[in-house]
């Protein structure tokens, strides 16, 4: 499957409530932290991003993966955070749509193309990113396109099961990217 990424505009904001609504509580914290509250609502993504998006000045640039087969949206990424001073950003908030979309590389081939707009179109010098010891497919994901692991938190969230689950940081540097 090919993909593409595209700027996502507020008009897409409600296939991310669809998406994210159709998991639980434990998904919403996996995908965005304590940013948003469940179930989601356009409201509280319109709050977040009240500054705007696809903006410098925002400091966050939101892309919608589309399936170029079908122009089918199947997902969004975003490279948020951004400092230009120390030439960094974090990839954020990633979601591919839904099961039958995962496990087939997307991912990676989202990720790779995310990373090459930070390092070229944004000359940036650093990408980092969160992730929860439990998603270990994501995890693979990430050190496929050569992120490292670094810090982990321990006992960042407890979920509904009652599992701790611990918070792992990665960086990639542009030049071991290159």
């Amino acid at each position: 499957m090919k993909i593409e990424l595209k700027p996502l505009t507020e008009a897409d904001f409600s296939l991310i409530v669809e998406w994210v609504n159709a998991h639980d509580e434990d998904f919403i914290y996996q995908w965005a932290g304590n940013t948003y509250s469940y179930p989601l609502t356009v409201k509280q993504i319109e709050d977040h991003y009240s500054k705007g998006i696809n903006a410098i000045d925002a400091g966050v640039f939101i892309y919608k993966i589309i399936d170029t087969s079908t122009q089918e949206t199947i997902g969004s990424v975003q490279l948020c955070r951004m400092d230009l001073i120390k030439s960094e950003a974090v990839v954020g908030r990633f979601l591919i749509k839904s099961e039958q979309y995962r496990g087939i590389g997307i991912g990676t081939t989202v990720l790779k193309e995310l990373v090459r707009i930070g390092f070229e179109e944004f000359s940036l010098k650093r990408i980092k990113l969160n992730v929860f010891h439990i998603n270990t497919q994501a995890i693979r994901c990430y050190e496929k396109v050569g992120f490292i692991k670094g810090q982990i938190h321990q006992n960042v969230y407890q979920s509904l099961t009652g599992e701790s689950w611990n918070g792992i940081e990665m960086t990639l540097e542009k030049e071991l990217w290159e």
